[in-house]
């Protein structure tokens, strides 16, 4: 059918994407600070002891100083807190751009979860207010 002039204009049918790409932004979000918690708290405890419990798990093979990783922790919690409100609004289907941005930045803490977010988000534009 053809939309007569005058008439309001159809509603676009919602599907499952930006729900599913908003839920997939925020856990992405959530790994991420789930992480960045794990290196600011051992961060806070002190390098010797966050050697000695990482090599003692097997997870400290490099001597990477962790004031560094403390250092990049901040940037990292930025952005995970971009992918987590980008989820919320994709979910809410509203600004498709910090959906967008969010999506984007939830491909920094899980790759393959931001990737799909983006990509679900780029096909239901139209469905964002």
């Amino acid at each position: 059918m053809e939309q007569q002039p005058g008439e309001p204009p159809e509603p676009t049918p919602q599907t499952w994407m930006p729900t599913a790409a908003g839920i997939l932004s925020i856990i992405s979000g959530a790994i991420g600070l789930i992480g960045i918690a794990f290196l600011i708290t051992f961060g806070a405890f002190g390098e010797e002891i966050a050697r000695d419990v990482l090599t003692s798990i097997g997870f400290l093979q490099t001597v990477l100083p962790l004031r560094i990783i403390g250092l990049i922790s901040i940037p990292l919690f930025i952005i995970s807190m971009v992918a987590i409100i980008g989820g919320i609004y994709a979910v809410q289907r509203k600004i498709w751009g910090l959906a967008l941005a969010g999506a984007i930045c939830a491909i920094i803490p899980a790759q393959l979860l931001g990737i799909l977010s983006v990509v679900f988000i780029v096909i239901s534009k139209k469905e964002f207010k």
